[in-house]
């Protein structure tokens, strides 16, 4: 055998062995917390419903209290028994699913201590009380110290009443303990069982928590990569008709009229979106790009043919051509584009400003809704805007891209001395937008094989 083979099954048999000592020290040591109000409130119910019924062996002691004519000695019994039902159907329950606790130390306090005076002054037909108490210190301490005192109880209950003349009993007393032993095996199993229910419905709600901030990321993200591509096409029609209407007026309505096509379009993208489906493709996207990029007067080298892209990855190259092309547009100031594209890459390249480099923290700079900014100016419009940092949309695609198996990678698309390219999954201060110390914007993306 060799040396990894004996590690790996040491390995194998050492961690059954921890979770056997973490599931003993977990019973032993620690509280079951149950959460739910209402599911608290419903454990009372039941108790009381069923564990009540029990409570019918109470009457060999109401037997046995009738068997003398001392009537003062029954109307003491019966305050008694009566008072040690009630904390059994009461307080008990209160205590067990979680209310004050002055039900826990009531009971703990009441139910034994009225066991102790209904067998010195009323004899040996209290015995059967212990079993109950047996019940209460199962249910409300935990199994390290609740466990030793049930097993002393027991033990007194079996050899000590021999002793007691007046009892008249002889022999060891089994026929008491015993049920005192199987009503306490069966109450650790139904702990042991509650514990695994609440754990299983904690882990359910936990499972759903994640699952809604899932949907809201899902949401978030494709409402920025829906959005940001039709509103920036929208822009730069809109501003291409601006110019256009006083030179040639047919065009400039055509112009508008895709502006409202593609307002009715990404209507209908947002909806699809927030339905869960997405019907984004590759080559849609390279037409969608295609027309885009020449509408924004800037020269785009794009492939002819998306055939040697898998299937399952046509989708997600989709997408990062989208955010390529949306980033090329408002950000980059580029006069051209270039899109290369393999069976497990896509890269989308430009020669404008370069990667947004990192800006310093202090007054000087202005806060943008996620941390810093730069102001960016636009060569069509002559203004400045602000480019927030780190990008959403590059935050976003980084984990559409990682889902996959693949990675993102962004930088200049030629390098300065010195300049190092970025993963955008780990660094987002790589999004394009201002001048960096290389020259265009580089992004691609791999998913390996």
């Amino acid at each position: 055998m060799t040396a990894s083979t004996g590690m790996a099954m040491s390995e194998t048999v050492s961690e059954p062995s921890q979770d056997t000592l973490t599931a003993i020290r977990r019973f032993f040591f620690e509280p079951i917390r149950g959460q739910n109000a209402f599911g608290r409130e419903a454990g009372v119910g039941r108790w009381r419903r069923t564990a009540a019924i029990w409570l019918v062996y109470l009457g060999y002691s109401v037997g046995d209290l009738f068997s003398n004519d001392h009537p003062p000695r029954i109307a003491l019994g019966l305050i008694l028994l009566a008072a040690f039902a009630y904390l059994y159907v009461g307080p008990l329950p209160r205590a067990m699913f979680g209310g004050p606790r002055r039900y826990q130390a009531t009971v703990l306090v009441g139910m034994p201590g009225i066991t102790v005076v209904y067998l010195v002054v009323l004899g040996r037909s209290g015995l059967v009380m212990p079993v109950f108490d047996s019940v209460a210190f199962a249910m409300l301490l935990l199994p390290v110290i609740g466990l030793p005192v049930i097993l002393v109880m027991a033990a007194a209950v079996t050899w000590l009443p021999q002793y007691v003349p007046s009892w008249d009993l002889h022999g060891e007393q089994w026929s008491l303990s015993g049920p005192i032993l199987l009503v306490v095996f069966a109450l650790y199993v139904m702990r042991t069982g509650t514990r695994h229910q609440i754990e299983l419905f904690q882990a359910r709600r936990e499972i759903e928590r994640l699952a809604k901030e899932q949907e809201r990321l899902r949401i978030s993200r494709d409402m920025h990569d829906l959005l940001g591509h039709a509103l920036t096409t929208i822009t730069v029609k809109a501003e291409l008709a601006a110019r256009l209407v006083g030179r040639d007026p047919d065009r400039a309505a055509a112009e508008m009229a895709q502006v409202a096509a593609l307002g009715r379009e990404g209507l209908a993208d947002v909806r699809a979106a927030l339905a869960g489906y997405r019907p984004v493709s590759l080559a849609g996207e390279l037409a969608a790009a295609r027309e885009v990029l020449s509408a924004a007067g800037i020269r785009a080298q794009l492939p002819a043919a998306v055939e040697e892209v898998p299937v399952e990855l046509s989708e997600l190259f989709g997408w990062v051509l989208r955010e390529g092309v949306t980033n090329v547009v408002r950000h980059s100031g580029a006069r051209s584009v270039q899109v290369a594209l393999t069976g497990r890459s896509i890269e989308v390249v430009d020669d404008g400003r370069g990667p947004l480099p990192r800006v310093p923290a202090g007054p000087a700079a202005p806060a943008g809704p996620a941390g810093p900014a730069a102001l960016v100016p636009s060569e069509r419009t002559g203004t400045h805007t602000a480019r927030a940092a780190p990008g959403h949309g590059l935050a976003g695609l980084a984990e559409r891209v990682a889902a996959a198996g693949g990675r993102l990678e962004t930088g200049s698309a030629r390098p300065a001395p010195g300049d190092a390219e970025t993963d955008a999954g780990t660094d987002a201060d790589a999004a394009p937008g201002a001048v960096g110390g290389g020259s265009g914007f580089r992004l691609r993306a791999v998913v390996p094989a």
